[in-house]
């Protein structure tokens, strides 16, 4: 069992960083399996090794927004948005047992990131409200929900969940950039498509580790 972890692990990762050589390629069947394996292979490693339900079923919810999201247009883009709602109402209800209030406050870096989530979600509202269209609404519901993900994160003990809350927020923000502010052809595509995959998927590995842990012999 050790070892199919770690091997497991190790495909996530490996798989992930080929999926890179696929981002500026046409949608397709192919490129939506290359995309969504690497996080169905965090949900297969959570579940071996013995994660809660709830964080297995939130990780299975990325990969099915993944999946979602790797095809192009409206449809896909509102079933990949209420997949990873979901996923954020998962996760929030995964550490809400264990958040701690307290800290928010009385740690100097986790009020300043607290602060930096609310504001950055804030100015993500007024940018695309406009722009988003008819899209709006789900768009603010999504936005709603990885906010209080990230703040949840932000009020546990543990530091590492903060940082992979960190990163999905990022990654969020700048897919959301891209897909509404941003023209297909326009040569910082060519920056935020990689900014996107890598801070996403860092930031599932990071709560994997987090919650699941290392293999251990």
């Amino acid at each position: 069992m050790y070892l199919s972890l770690w091997a497991v692990l190790a495909a996530s990762i490996a798989l992930a960083i080929h999926y890179f050589r696929w981002l500026k390629r046409p949608a397709s069947h192919l490129r939506a399996v290359l995309k969504t394996i690497p996080v169905l292979l965090l949900v297969l490693y959570a579940g071996l090794s013995g994660a809660p339900v709830l964080f297995v079923a939130a990780l299975a919810l990325g990969a099915l927004g993944d999946a979602c999201l790797a095809y192009e247009g409206e449809p896909a883009f509102v079933a990949g948005l209420a997949a990873f709602l979901a996923s954020h109402i998962a996760y929030a209800a995964l550490f809400w047992p264990s958040i701690e209030p307290s800290l928010l406050v009385a740690s100097a870096w986790r009020y300043t990131a607290a602060w930096i989530f609310v504001v950055l979600t804030g100015m993500t509202f007024f940018m695309l409200w406009r722009p988003a269209g008819r899209l709006a609404i789900p768009v603010a519901a999504y936005g709603v929900a990885i906010l209080a993900m990230a703040l949840s994160a932000l009020a546990v003990k543990p530091i590492l969940p903060a940082a992979g809350a960190a990163l999905f927020v990022m990654s969020d923000t700048a897919l959301a950039v891209q897909k509404f502010l941003v023209k297909p052809d326009a040569p910082v595509m060519a920056r935020l498509k990689p900014f996107v995959w890598g801070t996403y998927f860092t930031a599932q590995l990071i709560f994997t580790l987090a919650i699941a842990g290392l293999p251990l012999s």
